[in-house]
């Protein structure tokens, strides 16, 4: 069956009513023809890993952001993560460069290896370390990604290191935990555009939000 098949009025009104009544039937449809197979949910889910239907790296956070991002991303653009991972590899390959910080030390002795030329990444305890991380390049940021540990403390440096024009994408704020980090960047005069969903390896409700001002680097 076609996609546009599957959406005209005559598979919807005179065949999956049918259809729905086999079973395994609506699982059938989830794992063949559904936004899930498309964004590689499955593929990620099955893995444990931040990937898509290649099996490519991809941010961990929600689809809608990462399609965002994937429309909008100019090269020249530099970031920093709170946090690394695959995804980094993502960032990688659509921006100048990347600098990150890790914590835990085997982590980032694995990840290490894997990243090319335009990614630094710093290894730093837990504690005033990590947080500062971001202060050791003297240069402000067009993106900063909290997507670690202190997050709350995260957002409060990363006021200081975001580009006139940059943007902060905070993942998980729909957690009560990050209420203090979300009320300081709003108090501080971002925007926040959250965005819910589904993301990688997920399969409850996800949130993930980009703080922004106006003539924001992603035109939002």
């Amino acid at each position: 069956m076609s996609k546009r098949f599957t959406q005209s009025d005559f598979f919807l009104q005179r065949i999956h009513p049918v259809l729905s009544r086999i079973p395994l039937y609506d699982y059938w449809l989830l794992r063949r023809k559904s936004y899930l197979h498309s964004s590689g949910w499955f593929k990620s889910f099955k893995s444990g890993k931040s990937i898509d239907i290649s099996g490519s790296p991809v941010p961990w956070f929600t689809y809608g952001v990462n399609e965002l991002l994937e429309e909008r991303l100019q090269k020249h653009l530099s970031v920093f993560e709170y946090g690394s991972g695959l995804g980094t590899l993502w960032w990688a390959e659509r921006v100048k460069s990347v600098y990150a910080v890790e914590h835990v030390k085997e982590w980032y002795d694995t990840i290490s290896e894997k990243m090319p030329s335009n990614v630094h990444i710093m290894f730093r305890n837990l504690g005033k370390q990590y947080i500062n991380a971001i202060t050791e390049n003297s240069d402000a940021y067009d993106i900063i990604i909290i997507d670690g540990r202190d997050r709350n403390k995260c957002a409060m440096n990363a006021v200081d290191y975001v580009s006139e024009h940059g943007i902060i994408i905070f993942d998980d704020t729909n957690r009560d935990s990050y209420s203090e980090g979300i009320l300081f960047l709003k108090a501080k005069g971002f925007k926040q555009l959250p965005y819910r969903g589904f993301s990688p390896i997920e399969f409850m409700e996800c949130e993930t939000s980009i703080f922004y001002r106006d003539e924001n680097v992603l035109g939002i």
